[in-house]
């Protein structure tokens, strides 16, 4: 049985699986998201070019000074298709109105899908503290991960990441 921390090793145990057939072997994908953030934490130009990048698509990250916070949302799975994405944009801009003085950044996956409705909602373009950019690699995305207050996703993945990184 291989177990990716101790509480599930504790789990098996409970469940009367014999302690050598145990293994911890750690999470991979958390062990990679947490060495990408301690080489962005301490790479302070790295840092800066991450910023500097993310500014060029729309989105200055410098806003993120004193109260103002960031909702970072995601949102891709063809579950959604349909009146499920027109859903998330009505409720994204109920909660833009809302709460004025935070910022909702919103990296539009590629698919017509997920894009059709933002379109209808919100024609496409940022508006007010709503803002959307193109689809981000993956450092930026963690860079992003670590400023966000809290993370919208339809993503498995974000889902497992955004705990590890105290984000609800």
């Amino acid at each position: 049985h291989f177990s990716p921390t101790e509480t599930s090793r504790g789990n098996l145990l409970r469940e009367a699986v014999v302690d050598k057939n145990i293994s911890v072997t750690g999470n991979t994908v958390i062990d990679a998201l947490h060495l990408v953030v301690n080489k962005i934490k301490s790479d302070a130009s790295l840092e800066n070019s991450l910023i500097e990048y993310i500014n060029t698509l729309g989105y200055d990250v410098n806003r993120l000074n004193g109260d103002r916070r960031l909702v970072l949302v995601t949102g891709h799975r063809r579950e959604n298709f349909g009146d499920g994405f027109m859903n998330i944009c009505n409720a994204l801009k109920d909660l833009s109105e809302r709460y004025p003085n935070v910022d909702f950044l919103y990296p539009m996956h590629l698919n017509p899908n997920v894009r059709r409705p933002i379109n209808e909602v919100f024609g496409n373009i940022s508006h007010g503290n709503v803002f959307f950019i193109e689809p981000v690699e993956y450092l930026y995305f963690v860079y992003l991960m670590t400023r966000s207050y809290i993370i919208l996703t339809d993503s498995g993945g974000i889902q497992e990441e955004a705990p590890s990184l105290g984000k609800p």
